[in-house]
C-alpha cells in the first residue's frame, strides 16, 4: 500500500500559479480573438454597404430588370444587417453586466437573421434574373 489517501489515490495537489497564469493568458487571448472577430465585422459591414451602393449604381446606369432591383434590395437588407450583427458584438465586448452582454447577444443574432432575409431577397432576385435572361438572351448581371 503507498503513501496517499485512504482509498490508495495519489493526494490531490492545490492548482499552481502556473496554472493561474496558463489560465490568465488563454483569457487574454480569448479577449484578443474575440475583438478581432468585432473588427472584421466592422470590415465586412464597410464591404457589404460598398458593395450596395457599386451596386445601386450600376443598377442606375443599365436598363433596370425586376430581378436586379430585387438583387440589389438584398444586398442593402443584408448590409443592414451586417451593420447590426457587428454592432451587437462590439457591444457583447462593452458589456459590463449580464443583461447587457444578452442584448448584445440579442442585437448580434438580429442582424444574422435580417441578412438571411437579405440573402434570400438577393437569391430571389438572381433567379429572376437567371429566367429573364434564358428567355431573351440578355445580359443580366447576378453578383
Amino acid at each position: 500500500m503507498t503513501k496517499g489517501s485512504p482509498n490508495n489515490s495519489p493526494p490531490k495537489e492545490q492548482p499552481s500559479s502556473k496554472y493561474k497564469e496558463n489560465n490568465e493568458e488563454k483569457e487574454l487571448v480569448i479577449l484578443q480573438l474575440k475583438k478581432q472577430v468585432a473588427a472584421n465585422l466592422w470590415f465586412q459591414a464597410i464591404a457589404q454597404i460598398s458593395e450596395a451602393i457599386a451596386l445601386t449604381k450600376l443598377l442606375y446606369l443599365r436598363e433596370q430588370s425586376i430581378g436586379e432591383e430585387k438583387i440589389v434590395a438584398g444586398v442593402w437588407v443584408q448590409a443592414i444587417g451586417q451593420l447590426i450583427e457587428a454592432i451587437g458584438v462590439l457591444n457583447q465586448l462593452n458589456a459590463e453586466d449580464q443583461a447587457s452582454l444578452y442584448e448584445g447577444q440579442r442585437t448580434a443574432i438580429t442582424g444574422d437573421w435580417i441578412q438571411s432575409f437579405g440573402n434570400a431577397i438577393e437569391a430571389l432576385g438572381g433567379e429572376r434574373v437567371l429566367y429573364d435572361e434564358l428567355i431573351s438572351n440578355g445580359s443580366g448581371f447576378v453578383p
